[in-house]
């Protein structure tokens, strides 16, 4: 297969993975200057049921379809061809360079809540786009998420077993397949009745895994199908809650939509800016910097502007020294005035005293 040249334009260069459906490779546009790479998808099933074959090119054209049918997003992979060729489907789409979110999810190891906030709010922007074009992903999982090289966004890929949620399903009822990967698929989408918050609950299922470093297959259940992790992190924060709100058992129990999430995430005030949230601010609260500081008319009500501390001029702060130290500063200055003065005037006393030998006294000469 490598060299070979698809739809005469896609040259094969190398093998990248196979699924149930279908072979990956990657290739490059050789009517570019350029020579872009892409992805080229090859339906190859590795089974020979008719049936099975039906839901497989169904799934494999509803990629094309719902690429094509999104439009353009800048975290979606975007559709450059689909065609048939010698009894074969292809599908080429954008290359993108980076790696799969499963090889930041280390067992055992943690994101900090910085990490995770900012991996939601990337995420349901993507989810809030295609829900808002009336699709559901399906498949969500860390395999399907990329953190793209050229700036670290996360980019959302494979969309084969994508779903409009407006399809009556009578007209496929016969090859309806509960598509989704064990983990991350909430109960609804396992019975086949999928809808936009089936995909709010496996991105929750991603956070919690980054925010615990236990896969999801290895948490426990309650009674009512709940999952228990929340004993797994350090402490309870706004986001324990909302996460908590995303993966609940019953549907109508989750929030309703992507945005509603994002309204969460920004309500909260140390989740707002998580990064400078974890960074404790250093105020020095003594007497004398209060007294001198004046009052932010910006700043929040309650809240003294701490950016005014370092940029408030230094020649207007006046050093106040105790009062206990002029106390004792005078004192000593007093007392060597008196020792100087009573020392000055013993001196002169001594100088100006008469002997009392009045008489002139002669002084013997040398022999000469």
């Amino acid at each position: 297969m490598k060299g070979k040249i698809l739809g005469s334009r896609y040259q094969v260069l190398e093998y990248i993975a196979e699924g149930g459906f279908g072979k990956t490779y990657l290739a490059e546009d050789t009517q570019l200057p350029g020579k872009d790479l892409c992805i080229v998808k090859q339906l190859a099933p590795s089974f020979n049921a008719p049936n099975l074959l039906e839901i497989a090119r169904r799934l494999f054209k509803t990629e094309a379809t719902a690429l094509h049918s999104l439009g353009h997003h800048p975290q979606i992979p975007e559709l450059l061809a689909y065609f048939e060729e010698a009894e074969k489907f292809y599908l080429v789409q954008q290359y993108i360079a980076g790696q799969t979110l499963d090889k930041e999810l280390i067992p055992r190891q943690r994101w900090s809540t910085a990490q995770v906030v900012e991996l939601l709010k990337d995420c349901l922007s993507i989810l809030q786009f295609i829900h808002d074009q009336g699709v559901i992903h399906r498949d969500l999982k860390p395999t399907n998420l990329i953190r793209r090289d050229l700036d670290g966004k996360i980019v959302l890929v494979d969309f084969g077993s994508v779903k409009n949620i407006l399809q009556e399903q009578g007209n496929i009822g016969q090859f309806t397949v509960a598509v989704g990967t064990q983990g991350y698929m909430p109960i609804e989408q396992a019975r086949g009745k999928p809808n936009s918050t089936s995909d709010l609950y496996a991105l929750g299922m991603i956070a919690i895994q980054a925010l615990t470093g236990v896969k999801p297959l290895d948490l426990e259940e309650d009674e009512q199908g709940e999952m228990l992790w929340t004993h797994l992190v350090d402490h309870h924060s706004e986001l324990t809650k909302i996460l908590s709100t995303m993966i609940r058992y019953n549907h109508l129990e989750r929030y309703p939509s992507a945005q509603s999430v994002l309204d969460a995430l920004n309500s909260c005030g140390d989740l707002v800016n998580p990064i400078a949230s974890q960074i404790p601010l250093q105020v020095d609260n003594s007497p004398q910097k209060e007294s001198i500081l004046p009052e932010d008319v910006n700043a929040l009500p309650g809240v003294r502007s701490i950016a005014m501390m370092a940029n408030y001029p230094s020649r207007q702060v006046k050093q106040v020294k105790p009062r206990g130290s002029k106390l004792r500063f005078w004192k000593i200055a007093l007392m060597g005035v008196v020792i100087s003065g009573g020392i000055y005037l013993s001196l002169q006393q001594l100088v100006s005293k008469p002997t009392l030998d009045s008489s002139p006294k002669v002084t013997p000469r040398a022999n000469n």
